[in-house]
């Protein structure tokens, strides 16, 4: 099997448990797992506003521009920095249409942001683990000591672990809702990476 056929393996198992996990789960009573994920709602509440903000849009916006503005300096690296955009943009798009088919309602516990979207998938999280996510393989295959490389990438997963908790932590979704959102997140993750190496070999033919 190669490495696509098994990226493509992955990426339909991920789906697979997007969708199956939104199906029982988004319109039924909250089970154990949701229950049990309640008790992270008001702990480390500073860290988590912070960590939730790294995830919304003006976050994005400001990322993207830095990167721009990185690979202006650096060209080699303009196509994935374009890539990634991209994706970003893409996630963004199904996440929301995600969120309109399953219609889950809001968990009642909110603390410092209110938001009025639906619940299933956390958005939070498919984002950070597909735009973040793509960064830890760009980083990796980057040019620098391999050293500054791991740390880099090692800093990159704890920010989208962090994400997540911290929409368990501000009472914004279900625990079920973050899963969903890394599994629909890994699974445009491993879609992203078939596209990748078709759109830099596209870019370097012109």
């Amino acid at each position: 099997m190669t490495s696509e056929q098994r990226g493509a393996l992955c990426g339909s198992l991920l789906f697979a448990a997007y969708v199956i996990l939104g199906l029982f789960s988004s319109h039924a009573p909250p089970g154990a797992l949701d229950r049990a994920g309640e008790g992270l709602i008001g702990h480390g509440v500073p860290l988590a506003a912070i960590l939730t903000r790294l995830g919304m849009l003006p976050s994005y916006a400001l990322i993207c521009v830095a990167l721009l503005v990185f690979a202006l300096l650096r060209r080699a690296w303009l196509p994935r920095v374009f890539f990634s955009i991209a994706a970003l943009l893409i996630a963004w798009c199904v996440s929301d249409a995600g969120k309109f088919f399953f219609a889950r309602p809001r968990m009642d516990h909110w603390i410092a942001i209110h938001e009025t979207s639906y619940s299933y998938a956390s958005g939070h999280a498919t984002l950070a683990l597909t735009f973040y996510g793509l960064w830890v393989r760009f980083v990796m295959r980057g040019d620098a000591p391999i050293a500054a490389r791991r740390l880099l990438a090692a800093c990159i997963v704890v920010l989208i672990i962090g994400i997540g908790w911290s929409r368990a932590a501000l009472g914004a979704h279900y625990l079920t809702d973050i899963l969903g959102g890394y599994a629909l997140g890994g699974a445009l993750l491993c879609a992203a990476g078939g596209c990748e190496r078709l759109f830099l070999r596209t870019h370097q033919a012109l």
